[in-house]
C-alpha cells in the first residue's frame, strides 16, 4: 500500500491548470465530458488481483486528459468518505493490505472544469499481511491488529527525555538517507568515535540544529500537546487528539502520508499545515521508542517534530549518574608539564559547596565559611612530571603541614595512603569540615584563565555518606591556584557577527581587567557582510564574580559612520541586555533577529571595511541588569 501522491497536491495542480488556462470565467467553454462518461467501464477500469491484493485503476480517456484518482474504504454515506490514497497518473496501482469494501473515483480536467465520476465499488476478499511486513510498520504502529501512541518530547514542566526538545531545524532537501548509512546506522545513535559508523551530516553540507528546549524556550511553551495514535486495525488509521484520519507509510521512500489529519505538533496548526500542504512528510528517524517527522517545506526553515512513544515516556526512569567525567586533557592542567609542584588556597568568596555524585552543583543553603581560612594550603608535588603518584601537602588553619603520598587515577581520584587532617571550615556548622572519611578526594571540575591558559580554579570533593554507609554527594572544596606576582582579573570578551547563512565573523578577543571603555573591531571575513542577520557582544564569566555588572554601549561605527543614537531609534536603551550561552556570560544583542524591533535595524549593519563597537564595562551597578 505505497502511495506516491496525496489529495492536496493533485487538487493544487488541477487548480493551477484551471487558473492558467482560463483567466476569464466565460472562457471555459462547454464541458466536454459528463460524469456518466467517466463511469467504470466507460471512463476507467478496476482490476483486482485477489491473490496479491494489488489493484490497478486504468484510465480509458485519451492521453490529452489530465486525470485524478482517489480511493479508500467504502463509506456508509458520502459525508464520511475517508481517502486512503490519490494519484494523477493515468494508471494507478496500489497494494491494499486489509480486506473489505472499497471505492474509487476518477476526475478529469476538461475545458469546462473538473468532472468527477460516481464512486465505483470493489472488494478485497482477504487481508494480505505481507504488504505490512516491513519493520517500519511495526515500529510506527505496533503491528497488525495493534496501535501505538506517540507524544512530543516535551511536557508541562519542560522535560524532554530523548531529543532535548520537541523541534529541531534543518536545511531543505534532506531525507532518511541524509541521516543513515548503508549499514543502517543513524545520526543520533551511531558512535562518534567509531569512524566506520559515525554519521555527521554537517560534513556533507546537510546542516541541522539539534535545538535543546532548555536553552531555546522560544521554540514553544512547556505543555502537554496531546497524543497521536497509529493503528493497523481494519485499516491504517491515525487519531491526532481526537481528529481521525488515515495514513500510509512508504517504506522505500521513508515518507508518511496523512489524510484527514496533520501530525501532532507544538505549533500553530495552520502554519504546520502550510509547511507541507500535500500532507506527505519525511521520516528521518524511527526506532522502537522515538521518531522524527521532517516538515520540509517553503513557508519556514525545515524542521522536525520529535516524538517519543507514550509507553516509553510513561515508564521512563531518568538514569542516575554517579560518576564524574572530566575533559580528555584534564591531566595537562592538574599535572602541568612545566610545573612539577602546584599550590592552591581556598577561594575567598565560596570556599565550599555541595555536588551530586555526577558533579552537578548543589546550593550551599546559607552555610557561611569560617572567618579565616587564609592559612590553608594544598600542594601537589608530583614524583615526576606527569606521574600518577606524588605527595599531597595540606596546611591546616593553624599553619601545620601534613604530607601524604597519593596515587591519581585516570578518572581524577586521589587515593591517599594515610588520612587527611580534618578541621572545621564553616562558621555556623561544626560538621562541615575539610577532610575525607575514605582517604580519597575526587577532582570535580576546574576552570581556566582565558588569558594565561593556565588553571585558575579547582573543585576537589570529599564523598559524604549516610548512616547506612551509602555515598550521596560530594562536599566540594573550591580552591584557587597560586601563582607568582599579583593576581589580575582578566575576562575574555569578543564581538560576533553572522549573515543569514549562519556564517560567522568574530573580533579579536579583548580582555576586561576592570571598569572602563573597551573597543571591538570586525573586518570582512567569510561572512556576507551585505547580508547581516545577528550581532552580539559577550563578556565571559563576567556575572560569576560581578553579578551586578553592566555592559553599556557607547559607540557603534559602521564603515566609520556612527549608527548608535541614529534617527532610527537605535540606542543603548533599545538594545537588549541579557546573558549568553552560559549563565555567567554577559551579553548585548546589538542585532537580534528574534526581536521584532531589533530586526528593523538589520540594514544598518551592512559594511565593507569595519564595524567598530565601543562599550563601557561597569562591574557594580548596585543591582542585576544583565539577566
Amino acid at each position: 500500500m505505497k502511495l506516491k501522491n496525496l489529495l492536496y497536491t493533485v487538487l493544487a495542480g488541477f487548480m493551477a491548470i484551471m487558473v492558467a488556462c482560463s483567466p476569464e470565467s466565460d472562457s471555459l467553454g462547454a464541458v466536454d465530458l459528463t460524469a456518466a462518461q467517466l463511469a467504470e467501464g466507460t471512463g476507467f477500469t478496476v482490476d483486482v488481483d485477489q491473490n496479491t491484493n494489488q489493484v490497478v485503476f486504468r484510465s480509458l480517456l485519451p492521453s490529452s486528459y489530465s486525470v485524478y484518482w482517489e480511493y479508500g474504504p467504502k463509506p456508509a454515506n458520502d459525508a464520511e468518505r475517508s481517502i486512503s490514497g490519490t494519484s494523477n497518473n493515468s494508471v494507478y496501482q496500489v497494494g491494499i493490505a486489509f480486506d473489505g469494501e472499497y471505492y474509487v473515483r476518477m476526475a478529469a480536467q476538461t475545458r469546462g472544469g473538473i468532472v468527477y465520476s460516481e464512486p465505483a465499488n470493489f472488494r478485497i476478499n482477504e487481508m494480505n499481511p505481507e504488504l505490512l511486513s516491513d519493520p517500519l510498520w511495526n515500529l510506527l504502529s505496533g503491528g497488525i491488529g495493534n496501535s501505538k501512541t506517540w507524544v512530543l518530547d516535551i511536557d508541562a514542566d519542560g522535560n524532554a527525555i530523548k531529543f532535548g526538545g520537541p523541534k529541531w531545524f534543518y536545511t531543505s532537501g534532506q531525507s532518511w538517507d541524509s541521516f543513515h548509512n548503508a549499514k543502517g546506522e543513524n545520526y543520533i545513535d551511531s558512535k562518534s568515535w567509531d569512524a566506520s559508523t559515525a554519521i555527521d551530516p554537517t560534513y556533507s553540507g546537510e546542516w541541522y540544529w539539534a535545538a535543546d528546549w532548555a536553552g531555546n524556550g522560544w521554540i514553544c511553551g512547556a505543555a502537554d500537546y496531546g497524543e497521536m495514535t497509529f493503528d493497523l486495525i481494519g485499516g491504517a488509521n491515525v487519531d491526532v487528539n481526537g481528529t481521525k484520519g488515515a495514513y500510509n507509510l512508504d517504506v522505500d521512500a521513508h515518507t508518511i502520508s496523512f489524510t484527514g489529519a496533520i501530525p501532532l505538533s507544538c505549533g500553530v496548526e495552520s502554519n504546520i499545515a502550510a509547511q507541507c500542504p500535500a500532507g506527505t512528510y519525511k521520516i528521518i528517524y524511527l526506532t522502537e521508542n522515538a521518531m522524527q517527522i521532517l516538515f520540509d517545506g517553503d513557508s519556514e526553515t525545515p524542521f522536525t517534530m520529535n516524538y517519543v512513544s507514550k509507553e516509553y515516556k510513561d515508564n521512563y526512569v531518568p538514569p542516575v549518574i554517579t560518576t564524574i567525567t572530566l575533559p580528555e586533557d584534564w591531566k595537562d592542567y592538574i599535572q602541568p608539564k612545566n610545573q612539577k609542584n602546584t599550590s592552591y588556597k581556598f577561594s575567598d568568596d565560596t570556599p565550599f559547596t555541595w555536588f551530586t555524585l555526577a558533579g552537578e552543583e548543589i546550593a550551599r543553603n546559607g552555610f557561611e565559611p569560617h572567618g579565616d581560612l587564609s592559612e590553608f594550603k594544598l600542594e601537589l608535588r608530583q614524583d615526576a612530571v606527569g606521574a600518577p603518584t606524588g605527595k599531597m601537602v595540606v596546611t591546616n588553619l593553624a599553619g601545620d603541614g601534613t604530607e601524604i603520598a597519593y596515587t591519581l587515577s585516570d578518572g581524577g581520584q586521589f587515593s591517599l595512603q594515610s588520612a587527611l587532617p580534618s578541621f572545621v571550615i564553616c562558621s555556623n556548622n561544626n560538621d562541615i569540615k575539610f577532610g575525607s572519611t575514605d582517604n580519597t578526594l575526587q577532582i570535580i571540575k576546574y576552570e581556566m584563565d582565558d588569558y594565561s591558559g593556565d588553571i585558575s580554579d579547582l573543585w576537589i570533593g570529599s564523598r559524604q555518606y549516610d548512616a547506612q554507609g551509602n555515598a550521596y554527594c560530594y562536599l566540594g572544596y573550591h580552591l584557587k591556584k597560586q601563582t607568582g606576582g599579583a593576581e589580575v582579573e582578566r575576562l575574555k570578551s569578543n564581538l560576533n557577527y553572522s549573515d543569514t547563512g549562519w556564517t560567522f565573523t568574530n573580533s579579536e578577543d579583548v580582555y576586561i581587567t576592570g571598569d572602563g571603555d573597551y573597543t571591538y573591531t570586525l573586518y570582512p571575513n567569510s561572512s556576507n557582510t551585505q547580508d547581516p542577520y545577528l550581532m552580539y557582544l559577550d563578556v565571559y564569566k563576567l556575572l560569576k564574580s560581578h553579578p551586578n555588572a553592566d555592559i553599556v554601549l557607547k559607540s557603534i561605527k559602521v564603515d566609520g559612520n556612527e549608527v548608535l543614537g541614529s534617527e532610527e531609534g537605535m540606542d543603548d536603551a533599545t538594545v537588549s541586555r541579557g546573558v549568553g550561552d552560559d549563565a555567567t556570560t554577559g551579553r548585548r544583542y546589538i542585532l537580534n533577529p528574534w526581536n521584532e524591533e531589533s530586526a528593523t535595524h538589520t540594514h544598518l549593519f551592512k559594511f565593507s571595511t569595519t564595524i567598530e563597537v565601543t562599550v563601557s564595562i561597569k562591574f557594580d551597578t548596585g543591582g542585576v541588569v544583565l539577566q
